[in-house]
C-alpha cells in the first residue's frame, strides 16, 4: 500500500529497460517518492493487458511527476502525462543529480 504523504512518481521506460526502471524506482523511493512503474509481465489475455494498461495510466494521472528514463520520451505513459498536465522530467532532474541508469 502506497504512503499517501509521499509525492508520487511514475517511472516511464520501455519493456527492454526493466532493470533500469527497477533501479530508478529504488533511487526515487530513497529520495522520498512513492513510486509506480509500468507492468511489463506477460499478460494472460487481452482483458488482462487492457487492465494493466489502465492501471499504469491511472498511476500516471495520480503522479506528481513522471520520471522519464533516457530514450523513453516516446512511451504511452509520457504522452498520457502530457495530455493530463502531469509534469514529465528526466530521471536525473527529478532526483536532482545526474544519473546513468
Amino acid at each position: 500500500m502506497q504512503d499517501r504523504t509521499r509525492p508520487r512518481a511514475f517511472v516511464a521506460g520501455h519493456a527492454a529497460d526493466v532493470e533500469r526502471i527497477d533501479r530508478a524506482a529504488v533511487e526515487l523511493t530513497a529520495a522520498g517518492y512513492g513510486v509506480a512503474v509500468p507492468d511489463f509481465t506477460p499478460p494472460l489475455d487481452a482483458d488482462d493487458l487492457l487492465a494493466r494498461v489502465a492501471a499504469d495510466l491511472a498511476a500516471v494521472e495520480a503522479a506528481a511527476v513522471v520520471a522519464c528514463l533516457p530514450g523513453a520520451e516516446d512511451t504511452l505513459e509520457v504522452a498520457y502525462a502530457e495530455l493530463h498536465g502531469v509534469p514529465v522530467r528526466r530521471l536525473g532532474d527529478v532526483l536532482g543529480l545526474a544519473v546513468t541508469l
